[in-house]
């Protein structure tokens, strides 16, 4: 890989099996740097690929889902980032690497991928799926963990447990050196009855 320069916008892939958690982390993480008043962006990739059926030849509307990001991208670095979070599936890490690449130029990508036991995930997807779905789910979770532990595909591995959602954000942030970023907008102060920047699912454990 070609080495990034020093101005290129941080990237944080929050990858793992379905029900890792990868969402409710990377919300977490867009609290914290909301309330620091860092400029960033919060994108779940499933809802860039969100249609169903998914086109032919695209089952899990990868490439649907990296086309949608390559279009909103100019948008978002209008607006002077800082930083971006990304929650996604990574499967293959070379080839994620280069389509984010591709669809967000000028950034430097890190994959984190969060480390939960199979049975603590199994466990949220009995709580979280329906009896039409809960099926897909527990097959396709056992093959993820494998495909993401013999493939080797983050660059950060944080071992969740039974940890709260804010204190595994907090761990990537300080790990990838992120809140020390200055914010931008500095010269406009936050109204003295403005609430924090909050999002409500990251209180609890992970789902």
């Amino acid at each position: 890989m070609d080495p990034q320069p020093a101005d290129s916008i941080p990237v944080i892939v929050i990858t793992g099996p379905v029900g890792s958690g990868k969402s409710t982390v990377a919300e977490a993480m867009a609290e914290l740097l909301g309330n620091r008043d860092i400029r960033h962006a919060l994108i779940d990739l499933d809802y860039l690929r969100s249609v169903h059926p998914h086109p032919d030849g695209d089952p899990f509307g990868v490439k649907l889902g990296l086309r949608n990001l390559a279009a909103i991208w100019p948008n978002l670095l209008e607006t002077g980032l800082r930083c971006v979070i990304v929650a996604d599936v990574v499967e293959d890490k070379a080839a994620t690497l280069a389509a984010y690449e591709s669809a967000m130029p000028g950034t430097k990508i890190t994959i984190v991928r969060l480390n939960v036991p199979l049975p603590v995930i199994l466990q949220r997807l009995e709580g979280r799926e329906t009896e039409i779905t809960i099926d897909w789910y527990r097959h396709r979770a056992p093959e993820l963990q494998g495909i993401m532990d013999r493939g080797k595909v983050e660059d950060v591995l944080i071992e969740v447990g039974e940890r709260t959602p804010h204190d595994v954000a907090s761990e990537i942030l300080q790990r990838l050196d992120v809140l020390t970023a200055d914010p931008l907008g500095r010269d406009r102060q936050r109204p003295a009855n403005a609430p924090l920047h909050t999002r409500t699912r990251s209180k609890g454990s992970l789902p």
